[in-house]
């Protein structure tokens, strides 16, 4: 039997366990798990597996990053795995790659699975090269909102990704940038970074708050229209009702 090596990439251990539970009913499948983009990039260097089933929304290093760490060349045949980003949806269609929508069907992932065997089979890898380059160009940054933060304390100048951003709370004339357990004191108001930040990831909810959309788990009704939005990390902010159509917006559907 000729066995097709897997790579499982994904931050979040529920949405990684459903594909390793799916992929374990394979008789062919040799498993290979990863917890977010760095591993990933070291197993598709080191185990140059046939097939990737790759989170989109990452901390630190998300999937288009280990796409163009990599490049399009040495990638397996990818699957995408996306909850959120409708803007990449967009793009896998235009372009003819495969993906998952969170949360998805068992239907579904087989027929994903048997069209990625399809392609490992036919030796159609060169026509996926293809299609991930002409996807990371569309994707080159030519945005007017800035990608990085230049963070000074101690006399020191560093550099924060604003995709690592949680969520931006206002503090006066600063902001606290929230990622993680740590809070790092820029000086911007919440208005002028709403400015400069990517609408399609950072949403206004609260006069006092922003937040990166892709860390948003789950919404709780609160009275006279207002919501709790629960981040990922755990932290719980207010989406007030003044608000809410940006969120909605975002959304592309009522609350």
């Amino acid at each position: 039997m000729n066995f097709l090596r897997v790579l499982v990439v994904d931050d979040e251990r529920p949405a990684r366990t459903r594909l390793l539970t799916l992929l374990r009913k394979e008789p062919d499948v040799e498993l290979t798990e990863a917890r977010d983009g760095r591993e990933a990039e070291q197993f598709v260097r080191s185990l140059k597996p046939d097939l990737m089933f790759l989170d989109i929304q990452m901390p630190g290093q998300d999937g288009f990053d280990v796409l163009r760490a990599i490049g399009p060349a040495r990638m397996p045949v990818t699957i995408f795995v996306t909850a959120y980003d409708r803007y990449a949806i967009q793009a896998f269609e235009a372009r003819a790659l495969d993906y998952l929508l969170k949360p998805y069907s068992d239907e579904r992932f087989e027929s994903a699975l048997d069209r990625a065997r399809g392609l490992i089979r036919s030796r159609a890898a060169n026509l996926v090269s293809d299609q991930l380059a002409a996807l990371l160009e569309e994707r080159r940054p030519n945005s007017p909102y800035i990608e990085r933060i230049v963070l000074k304390t101690g006399g020191r100048v560093t550099f924060l990704e604003t995709r690592e951003i949680d969520w931006i709370e206002a503090a006066g004339p600063y902001v606290y940038l929230r990622t993680g357990a740590k809070r790092r004191l820029y000086r911007a108001t919440l208005g002028q970074l709403e400015q400069r930040l990517d609408p399609r990831r950072f949403i206004r909810v609260h006069r006092s708050f922003m937040v990166n959309a892709d860390r948003i788990h789950e919404l709780q009704p609160r009275s006279h229209g207002d919501y709790i939005l629960l981040l990922k990390d755990g932290a719980e902010l207010t989406l007030s009702r003044v608000y809410r159509p940006q969120l909605e917006a975002w959304l592309r559907q009522s609350l």
